[in-house]
């Protein structure tokens, strides 16, 4: 019985690639599959177990630890200044971002407004920008010596060059500042494309009704754009928890080091960077960013629930 069961498979396997028809299909995808395998899976699955291990040195061994590396994480002082941070980064960012970007999206879209397209590009060009070179920009910009905070300071009554980079209460409003200037024309070419988009009887609707700009504006305009704003709210904290090259050009090019002034600097992804590979604590570094990719979750979940949706009205 086992000979004419072994005979049947190789019978129906020699039938299989006998028909091109019905192995040529898995060459096409097999790609991706085996990419997808070695770059993303294999990482993933080696990812989760490298969260309860700790690295040995530099040997490539690895001891078991547990829920030490997660245990330690609630307790870690610089983790508690990276969430801190996080969270004024992310409020500050949408606080001033979102409505300075919805006021030009709404002139950039004004009949009245000579060369529109010359104006979209020059505030959307420092979106595209690299993150390094924003961080070399931020450092110049509020340098002690030569900087132009530092010169427009003077010129406004200041009476001596304040050491912006040194100072720890500085570094929100610091990096809040590159912010605004990297992404707020960003998000209105995002809110310009949905401006575009709007029902143009509606407005026209809302104008026959005796609303004025502003009316329309408010009651009209914004709630049809909640799908524009919640996409631009989930980016922009997703951008928040991995923001890396601003924070690491900014605090090391002015030498206060990854951590920043007095240590108060810390974001995520630069701690698990100095975490991994300067400390060298990689199964520590691996339970951080999990705690963050939780985070993101959690975040992305409650802001779909806050603009409704997925959810049927």
């Amino acid at each position: 019985m086992a000979v004419v069961a072994q005979t049947r498979r190789q019978s129906q396997l020699a039938r299989f690639f006998a028909d091109q028809r019905k192995w040529t299909p898995y060459v096409f995808v097999a790609p991706f599959f085996i990419t997808f395998a070695v770059f993303t899976l294999y990482p993933m699955l080696r990812a989760i177990t490298m969260g309860f291990q700790e690295s040995v040195g530099y040997t490539g061994q690895w001891d078991w630890v547990g829920m030490k590396n997660f245990t330690e994480a609630f307790t870690d002082r610089r983790l508690a200044v990276a969430l801190k941070n996080f969270v004024y980064y992310t409020a500050g960012s949408l606080g001033t971002q979102l409505p300075a970007a919805f006021l030009l999206a709404l002139l950039l879209t004004s009949t009245f407004l000579w060369a529109r397209g010359f104006f979209r590009t020059a505030f959307f060009i420092p979106a595209v920008l690299p993150g390094v070179t924003m961080g070399v920009v931020g450092a110049w910009f509020f340098n002690e010596s030569r900087g132009f905070a530092n010169e427009l300071w003077l010129a406004l009554g200041g009476d001596q060059r304040i050491p912006w980079l040194s100072l720890p209460r500085f570094i929100m409003p610091m990096l809040l500042t590159l912010a605004f200037w990297q992404y707020m024309g960003n998000h209105a070419v995002y809110l310009i494309a949905g401006l575009s988009g709007l029902d143009k009887s509606v407005l026209e609707a809302a104008t026959v009704d005796g609303a004025n700009g502003w009316q329309k504006a408010r009651y009209v305009t914004l709630p049809l754009l909640k799908p524009v704003f919640a996409y631009i709210t989930i980016t922009a904290a997703a951008g928040s928890l991995t923001a890396y090259e601003v924070p690491y050009v900014f605090f090391t090019g002015a030498g206060t080091g990854y951590g920043g002034p007095a240590g108060q600097g810390w974001f995520f992804m630069p701690y698990i960077v100095w975490m991994a590979f300067n400390q060298f604590r990689m199964g520590y570094a691996t339970a951080i960013g999990w705690l963050v990719f939780i985070i993101a979750l959690v975040i992305t979940i409650l802001q779909l629930r806050a603009f409704n949706i997925g959810e049927l009205d």
